[in-house]
């Protein structure tokens, strides 16, 4: 016969995973038969074609080798490899059968259309600031590329860390889902680059340092940090170049990968566009004077 105080214990516990439980819960939403390309307005879409390039969506979800935007492609954590999902419109391995409502929610609180919780290598923790307006565009513009049908390999995260309910307890403590705030005192022009590298270009998600549960520190926002165990992000708020940068000169290295300064590599060197292909290294570390 169990003791008063185990069965108090038991009784706690109980009640704790039922109440965490209910906190980690979310309800799926109903599929939708995907939507005509044609459906939605021209301009929308190249908005968000437009949009896509500059979060460059593509780096992340094409696999070397593989289809745009149809996931698979691996990416080493300290927790084990995660690989990314299907993005086009297939309706079986992709998001197909997703709605506005799924895909913003995706964007803003880091849930899938089924309920699970996503882990944060997708960035959610940046995309939750993007507008309505431009989320919408986002959609119309991947409901539009051709549907592809790949299914992404498992992931290798180790028990528990597997568990997608504990995501829930991550974004208590590191995640809050609040639209952009301009900054009255800054211009125009600043408060849209920080839109832009706060949110759908998540530059933190690889400039910033990141913490023993694989969170920001928001403390050292763009110090710098370590990328695939052997690639370093340099810190942006302090130039490692010799030589300054110009603004004609960022723009170039964004666009196209390489300036004066030196060329992207690593992780960076896959950031740049599709359409203006970086030169790729066969080996070795990018230089100090290369921002990966």
């Amino acid at each position: 016969m169990l003791s008063r105080p185990l069965l108090g214990t038991i009784c706690v516990a109980a009640v704790a995973v039922l109440a965490y439980t209910a906190l980690a819960w979310r309800p799926a939403i109903a599929p939708v038969e995907p939507p005509a390309p044609q459906s939605f307005a021209p301009d929308v879409v190249a908005r968000g074609k437009m949009l896509a390039s500059a979060g460059n969506c593509a780096t992340c979800h094409t696999a070397a080798g593989g289809q745009a935007f149809a996931g698979g492609y691996a990416m080493p954590t300290p927790f084990g490899t995660i690989y990314s999902t299907n993005i086009t419109p297939d309706r079986e391995t992709g998001i197909g059968q997703w709605s506005l409502a799924a895909f913003t929610r995706a964007l803003r609180e880091g849930v899938a259309r089924d309920g699970r919780h996503l882990l944060p290598a997708f960035p959610y923790d940046h995309f939750a600031i993007l507008t309505d307006a431009d989320i919408g565009a986002l959609y119309a513009y991947l409901m539009s590329v051709p549907p592809v049908k790949a299914t992404a390999p498992a992931n290798t995260l180790p028990f528990p860390l597997n568990i997608r309910a504990l995501q829930a307890g991550w974004k208590m403590i590191y995640f809050k889902a609040e639209p952009y705030r301009p900054d009255a005192s800054k211009s125009e022009e600043w408060n849209r680059g920080a839109y832009l590298a706060e949110g759908l270009a998540h530059c933190g998600a690889c400039h910033t340092p990141r913490n023993i549960l694989g969170a920001e520190e928001v403390g050292h926002p763009y110090n710098g940090s370590l990328m695939d165990g052997e690639w370093i992000a340099w810190p942006l708020t302090v130039s490692v170049a010799p030589l300054r940068w110009s603004t004609e000169e960022y723009f170039t290295y964004l666009k196209g990968g390489t300036t004066a300064h030196g060329r992207a590599l690593g992780p960076m060197g896959r950031w740049c566009r599709i359409s203006r292909p970086c030169p790729t290294a066969t080996s070795g570390r990018s230089p100090p004077t290369s921002a990966t």
